[in-house]
């Protein structure tokens, strides 16, 4: 499926029609034929998959007073999604859901059917980000931040790799590697989650990050972004 903008004429296409992939980088928009790679699913996502069909399952339970709940929050949301061209979007009761379920698994905590307080995050003070290749045994890949930025809430990261040492562009999708109560102080351990999310990471390749607060009800804040060149 493509999202196509209309103005006199079409003034801009996303996604994927009659096998060609249109989307935009910093020189323009560009269309290229697609491909779809053959690759191992990584542990992450196949974990992932099984909290999707628990949270479905949840849903179906829901009554009429706990889906307008949802509904409510859905109209009126504590975060902003966009499309590919920037404009805003809204995401229906059920994707709502299904995105609070999904972060409090991914946290250690259990489904929670009813619906959440509307409640904006505040984001993080700081980010960096630190990575080494997955054969270093001597060095950890951390994320770092300011002390007590995750007092009470906890810190979700999402991270994206290169494909290979040559390109530093991103080209996997964006991986929750870490959904939790911080480990230290100013600095956690992500060594095996990388490993986990992707496999392996290789010296030269190019990780880039996003780092948010979450509520313990499942709401995020707005994200600092970091890269790292391995």
């Amino acid at each position: 499926m493509a999202l196509v903008q209309l103005g006199e004429t079409i003034i801009g296409l996303r996604g994927t029609i009659g096998g060609l992939t249109f989307s935009a980088n910093k020189n323009g928009p560009y269309c290229k034929k697609l491909v779809v790679p053959v690759a191992k699913n990584s542990i992450l996502q196949s974990e992932k998959r099984s909290w999707f069909s628990r949270i479905r399952l949840d849903w179906a339970k829901c009554t009429e007073e706990q889906i307008a709940a949802w509904e409510a929050l859905a109209s009126d949301p504590p975060e902003v999604d966009t499309n590919p061209f920037g404009e805003q979007i809204f995401l229906s009761g059920s994707a709502w859901h299904c995105r609070v379920n999904m972060r409090r698994l991914q946290a250690g905590d259990g489904i929670e059917r009813d619906c959440p307080a509307n409640v904006p995050v505040e984001p993080p003070d700081t980010f960096t980000l630190t990575v080494y290749p997955s054969s270093d045994e001597v060095h950890d890949s951390v994320f770092g931040y300011t002390e007590g930025d995750f007092e009470g809430c906890y810190a979700a990261l999402r991270l994206a790799v290169s494909s290979s040492v040559v390109r530093n562009v991103q080209s996997t999708g964006w991986m929750t590697v870490w959904c939790g109560v911080v480990e230290g102080e100013t600095e956690t351990v992500i060594d095996e989650e990388l490993v986990q999310a992707f496999g392996e990471v290789y010296e030269g390749q190019k990780v880039f990050g996003e780092l948010r607060r979450q509520s313990t009800s499942g709401i995020r804040s707005t994200a600092l972004l970091a890269t790292a060149l391995v």
